[in-house]
């Protein structure tokens, strides 16, 4: 399936799980301007990024690929925030039982004294880190779940070992040092997953729905090569359901 097939399939699906009327005035059958991918990450810089609390040394970009140190455990920010989107992110790690992830909706400051953000976490895992740890396998297959005192949200598959979690229905990550892709359609306040060419998990966040987007170093070298979005039409939502806007 090429991008522009992709695209149009994508954002057919997106208004099934909430948008309603998804193009609002526009028509793609009648020929109406379909939105287009951009990169958030260029290959080249940190553009579009800011740091919140790692350092300079933690983010840097290297053979046209993004790379995180895994130290300090923190995030990085967008400059912006997002609503609707899709999000196309290629990753591996460097060492195995790496973690990491990527928050969505997010705040752009931690949450109180804790290293990351308010918001819905797209789990990041590399699939030794259960026996490393001995925990279920479960835990590296793509979980999402909100962070840092975001409640309400609805689970599309409830995690058999984390409360408030939703498991992904098939384990698709692949090995230590081989690239995972990640496509996240985020829409309406509900978020849907796909590991590696298939939907696979999905959350529903009615209390947030629009934030920052927050790669996140934890511990463990992880490598980006793609990180591509593609802003879609808003929603009818409220401001209590914005994060809240930092300068």
């Amino acid at each position: 399936m090429n991008r522009r097939e992709f695209t149009k399939n994508a954002l057919m699906a997106s208004a099934a799980i909430g948008t309603g009327s998804l193009l609002g005035n526009r028509n793609m059958e009648q020929g109406g301007e379909i939105p287009q991918f951009k990169k958030l990450f260029n290959g080249k810089d940190l553009t579009n990024f800011v740091d919140i609390n790692t350092s300079e040394e933690t983010w840097y970009v290297e053979d046209g690929l993004l790379k995180c140190t895994g130290w300090p455990i923190g995030v990085m920010r967008t400059e912006k925030q997002y609503e609707n989107f899709i999000l196309d992110i290629e990753w591996k790690f460097l060492e195995e039982g790496g973690n990491s992830g990527c928050f969505v909706w997010a705040d752009g400051e931690p949450f109180e004294d804790r290293p990351f953000p308010t918001g819905m976490e797209v789990q990041m895992l590399d699939p030794q880190w259960a026996v490393i740890n001995e925990r279920p396998v479960e835990y590296v297959q793509g979980h999402l779940f909100p962070v840092m005192g975001l409640e309400g949200t609805i689970p599309d598959n409830p995690s058999e070992v984390v409360s408030g979690r939703s498991k992904a229905l098939e384990h698709r990550m692949n090995n230590t040092f081989e690239w995972n892709r990640y496509i996240l359609v985020a829409v309406d306040g509900t978020l849907k997953l796909s590991v590696n060419g298939k939907f696979v998990n999905g959350i529903r966040s009615p209390k947030r729905k629009k934030g920052y987007i927050c790669p996140e170093s934890e511990g463990a070298e992880i490598h980006f090569r793609k990180i591509d979005i593609m802003e879609l039409p808003g929603s009818v939502i409220t401001e209590d359901q914005i994060a809240p806007v930092v300068g």
